[in-house]
């Protein structure tokens, strides 16, 4: 053994030789340096060697004698920590013990954030561990990730996200928290998720971010029905009506869940919306103006919603519903637009498929040319509600109603015939521009 731990020693400190530019870091005195350099070799020869049990205790007398020398001393300790609780935090008998390992390793990402900063970084890992050692420590655990979201804003890990709301639901369980804090907080790590989904690249990435905001939504919807939230949002905003921030997260958590038949949605809307003109807040009172049927002024409120939105995460829903309003209004040339919009970045999205067959059936009319233009637009618009149903099986049923409803408008074999056609063969819809398939109704 004194063979194989000198054998250690030597060519840890060859490696120290070789690589070292400035002792400062190992210790004050040549003497801290000889003994911090020992036991970071001989600590990473044993951890080399899957001898966790033997490296934690050089592993121990380097972060002691040198706790500056190196980042990997802190990621070593976590991981040796870490493994030692895995082992034991769930056992009810050695909760004494459990704590104290805790307590440990708190301790070794706090050093490691004096010696070696990424605040965030490490107070985010800092507080997945405590909760995940002792679920107990949700409030503690929670005001460290707050803290580390501070600190990451937009670039926040989805871990880290996905954690904090986590955390704040177990506070909620354990009556340390509101249903209303559940609800405001809900939109801010929302907006994190998306921001990142929405602009990465990097697929594992993305999916990491897609995965964190299922949980994110699998939490939400255990406490968020429209009558909690008006009750519970309209609440705390009587008791801070001109806190801004707070009626901006009302109303993104109003129009993620679709909350929009309570005067306080209108409320909250026009107040952020004359503080400063946003996106969700035109979108908003569009919705509004829809309500009332004063389509007009809702279409211009959803493009200046689109306008102000940019190319922001829910830039699709204002150009749906901007789309939709336009083929109330007769513009299909422009509901088109928007539902190709959509189908640029969502290639599968059914709504857009239904929005296009929709512009083009209600301006059938435009097309008739004394022929078989008026009908042909409706074989158009059941080909787009066809695509609508292959592409996304959730407006299946609405799109199988709609192409039932629009096949009475087909003309008889008798009709297609005189125009020398037979079912089956392609035809050119003059007034879209497009190609279609001759169909009867008989």
């Amino acid at each position: 053994m004194k063979r194989l731990v000198f054998s250690f020693l030597i060519s840890g400190l060859l490696a120290f030789t070789a690589s070292a530019q400035d002792d400062s870091k190992y210790g004050d005195t040549p003497e801290e340096v000889k003994k911090c350099k020992e036991c970071i070799s001989l600590y990473r020869e044993f951890r080399d060697q899957d001898q966790e049990k033997d490296a934690l205790k050089y592993w121990r007398c380097a972060l002691k004698t040198c706790p500056a020398s190196a980042k990997t001393l802190y990621i070593d300790g976590a991981r040796f920590y870490g493994n030692i609780l895995d082992k034991i935090f769930e056992n009810p008998e050695k909760v004494d013990e459990r704590d104290a390992y805790i307590d440990t390793l708190m301790t070794v990402y706090d050093m490691r954030m004096e010696y070696f900063n990424e605040e965030g970084k490490v107070l985010a890992m800092k507080a997945v561990d405590l909760f995940k050692y002792d679920d107990s420590k949700a409030k503690e655990a929670n005001e460290i990730l707050a803290k580390a979201m501070d600190v990451t804003k937009n670039e926040t890990d989805a871990i880290t996200a996905s954690k904090y709301y986590q955390t704040l639901y177990e506070m909620y369980k354990n009556d340390q928290a509101t249903k209303s804090d559940l609800l405001v907080e809900y939109m801010p790590v929302l907006d994190i998720l998306d921001y990142n989904i929405f602009r990465l690249e990097d697929e594992k990435l993305v999916d990491r971010y897609e995965k964190a905001k299922k949980n994110l939504d699998a939490f939400f919807v255990k406490i968020a029905e429209c009558e909690d939230i008006y009750r519970i949002l309209g609440e705390r905003i009587s008791q801070s009506p001109n806190d801004i921030k707070l009626n901006q997260k009302a109303l993104a958590v109003m129009n993620k869940r679709d909350c929009t038949d309570d005067p306080l949605y209108v409320e909250v809307a026009e107040r952020v919306y004359k503080d400063e003109p946003t996106a969700p807040a035109a979108y908003s009172i569009g919705i509004e103006k829809l309500k009332t049927k004063d389509y007009s002024d809702a279409l211009n409120y959803f493009e200046e919603a689109i306008e102000l939105c940019g190319n922001c995460v829910d830039i699709n829903r204002y150009y749906l519903r901007a789309g939709q309003t336009a083929t109330i209004v007769g513009k299909a040339s422009k509901a088109r637009t928007f539902a190709n919009n959509i189908l640029e970045t969502e290639p599968n999205n059914g709504e857009a498929y239904m929005l296009i067959g929709d512009a083009i059936a209600g301006s059938a009319n435009s097309c008739d040319d004394g022929k078989l233009g008026k009908a042909s637009a409706y074989w158009l618009a059941t080909d787009y509600y066809a695509k609508a149903r292959n592409a996304d099986p959730s407006v299946a049923s609405k799109a199988n109603q709609k192409i039932s409803g629009y096949q009475k408008y087909f003309p008889a074999t008798k009709d297609v015939f005189y125009h020398n056609l037979n079912k089956g063969d392609s035809y050119m819809v003059e007034c879209f521009g497009e190609s279609t398939t001759v169909r009867t109704n008989d």
